[in-house]
């Protein structure tokens, strides 16, 4: 892992961790002897952005174990690479809700399809490049997993990711999106915690707007809903909405899904 100049000079206090234990150890005797998934030169990709620059923060589980899969931001793949699973979830959640205040039935059908279908065949709904480029730090709770073996690599990167956390929402307050227990065990380390609980499409337009408090929304993992048939609660989250309301609450740009 020496790609430290893909790090922006904002990242440099958190550096010095990656040749702590046990990343030291994953680097230095496990990913030279396995195959392992993203490609070195894109592990540290999200780092290129600028801490100042971040507005959301979504953190995933760990990289697409298949490989030529992963591009090193969570839920991202190649613009050649067929949409997954977990994406489809997420663009069909972002296509809902912007028809939700469309009040004509047909309208909103025809707005939803065409919107679902930019989504498909759009290179940039496969790299999510256009949600980087307005903020939106796209982060899996471990960097690099074995080819094959989900989950195999997140011991490793555990303290690294926690302290990373603590590091963002200390020195850049912003919005969290945590969807799943992978993800939600890092709340523990989100300083000066806003817990955006109990609102819905109208009363989140009057939520408090501190822009030293670090917003969190919680949901299940996407991929929940491929195994409930619809019914995990992530659908209907309003997550991206409530994102743009917040922005808005804190004189911001709010985001292009």
């Amino acid at each position: 892992m020496n790609l430290i100049d893909s790090f922006d000079n904002s990242w440099h206090p958190i550096i010095h961790l990656l040749y702590q234990e046990p990343l030291k150890s994953l680097n230095e005797k496990i990913l030279p002897n396995i195959s392992f998934q993203p490609a070195r030169e894109n592990i540290f990709k999200v780092f290129s952005m600028p801490l100042q620059d971040i507005k959301v923060v979504i953190i995933g589980q760990d990289p697409y174990p298949t490989p030529n899969t992963a591009i090193g931001r969570v839920f991202a793949v190649s613009k050649e690479t067929k949409i997954p699973p977990s994406l489809k979830v997420i663009q069909q959640e972002i296509a809902n809700e912007s028809v939700l205040d469309i009040k004509n039935e047909q309208d909103r059908e025809e707005l939803l399809e065409i919107r679902k279908l930019f989504m498909e065949v759009s290179p940039i709904w496969r790299t999510l490049e256009h949600l980087e480029k307005q903020g939106v730090f796209l982060i899996n709770a471990a960097l690099t997993v074995e080819t094959g073996k989900i989950g195999s690599h997140l011991r490793y990167w555990e303290n690294f990711t926690a302290r990373l956390v603590s590091f963002i929402s200390t020195k850049k307050p912003c919005i969290w999106l945590l969807w799943g227990r992978k993800a939600q065990k890092y709340k523990n380390y989100i300083q000066n915690p806003f817990y955006v609980v109990g609102y819905n499409r109208e009363t989140i337009k009057q939520i408090p707007a501190n822009p030293y408090k670090n917003y969190i929304l919680q949901a299940p993992h996407p991929a929940a809903e491929i195994y409930s048939n619809g019914n995990a609660g992530f659908y209907g989250c309003n997550h991206f909405l409530y994102v743009n309301t917040i922005l808005e609450r804190l004189k911001s740009r709010i985001i292009t899904w």
